[in-house]
């Protein structure tokens, strides 16, 4: 009995199948045993950076990464801190041009931060464990001189 070209193509098909089968099992087999290993470990010494560590080593990175950056025309970050006796992560901005003027109302720029400290996603692992937020803007034409200091803590935005 003769096959026909149809079942040839068939009968390829499923050796192929099979082929490729047992190639993605040896290649899966070969990466849990190799390299689930590392990746692991990778994990657990990921596992065991303290929160603390953690922000120190995200605020310098930013720092290292991002800063000086251009917030807006008059307003530029220059630094962010991790500080670990007050648990806080401490912003430092400059301000230039007509902003940079000690006529700031420090009550409405307080409830400013406090908003966004509220709304951002990005630090809700810091806020959920009670760490304080501080902004610390200076002027550009004074040199050192701070313009506005304002810390938001647990108590500030966990209120509604």
């Amino acid at each position: 009995v003769r096959s026909s070209a149809a079942s040839d193509v068939y009968k390829r098909q499923i050796f192929d199948r099979k082929i490729l089968i047992t190639f993605a099992n040896k290649i899966m087999s070969f990466m849990k045993k190799y390299l689930l290993i590392p990746f692991a470990a990778i994990f657990m010494v990921a596992c065991h950076e303290s929160l603390e560590e953690r922000a120190a080593r995200e605020a310098k990175d930013f720092t290292t990464k991002n800063c000086p950056m251009k917030i807006s025309d008059y307003i530029m970050n220059d630094s962010m801190t991790y500080e670990k006796d007050t648990r806080t992560i401490h912003y430092y901005y400059s301000i230039h041009g007509k902003a940079d003027t000690t006529a700031i109302d420090k009550k409405m720029a307080k409830e400013e931060l406090t908003k966004g400290v509220k709304d951002a996603t990005s630090i809700r692992k810091y806020k959920e464990n009670g760490f304080n937020f501080a902004y610390t803007y200076f002027s550009s034409k004074n040199k050192g001189q701070v313009l506005l200091d304002i810390k938001v803590t647990p108590k500030d935005y966990n209120t509604k």
